[in-house]
């Protein structure tokens, strides 16, 4: 009985964790002004991609990335709920660091990275929920690629929590008529 308890409980946490999303930008081509709705993001007016070779701008998988040539105000993108954001790929020849906020409230900023010809990875550093992300450049030479979140939020849905409920319910039900 307890090893099937177990059981349950183990499936029941790995069924919380939100598999990571990552856009590629790869279904654009050529060039030109991202949609403000790309990938169930709301995108600030600011971004635009491209696929051609131009050192040190390399995209970090594929050929599409973005780019931002004004980071006044910082360019930004935004999910539909609060979402745990993991971080992008850059490169380039700047710095580049996240602010991340929630309900328009400021609730981590990542560290920052020097840019290069070499795709890196900055990570945001916080594992907690935001809706928006603002990236900081201090030049705006800089490209983007390889945006990585979580694709649900931590929080399980209420079918989820109902169904171990009736679960466990049935285990101890039984147990009891023993």
């Amino acid at each position: 009985m307890r090893r099937l308890l177990g059981c349950v409980l183990l499936l029941c946490a790995f069924s919380l964790t939100a598999p990571a999303a990552v856009l590629t930008f790869e279904d654009l081509f050529g060039g030109g002004v991202l949609p403000s709705n790309y990938g169930g993001l709301t995108w600030s007016d600011q971004w635009s991609y491209y696929d051609f070779v131009q050192p040190p701008y390399t995209a970090a998988s594929g050929v599409e990335r973005l780019y931002n040539n004004d980071g006044t105000p910082p360019p930004r993108f935004s999910f539909a709920s609060p979402t745990v954001f993991n971080g992008a790929y850059f490169s380039g020849s700047d710095t580049a660091q996240f602010e991340l906020y929630l309900s328009g409230n400021l609730v981590a900023t990542s560290g920052a990275i020097n840019l290069s010809d070499t795709p890196t990875f900055l990570a945001s550093g916080y594992s907690g929920m935001v809706d928006e992300v603002r990236v900081l450049v201090s030049q705006g030479s800089f490209v983007m690629d390889d945006v990585t979140f979580d694709e649900k939020t931590a929080v399980p849905e209420p079918t989820t929590i109902g169904l171990v409920g009736l679960g466990l319910a049935g285990l101890l039900a039984r147990r009891f008529r023993r």
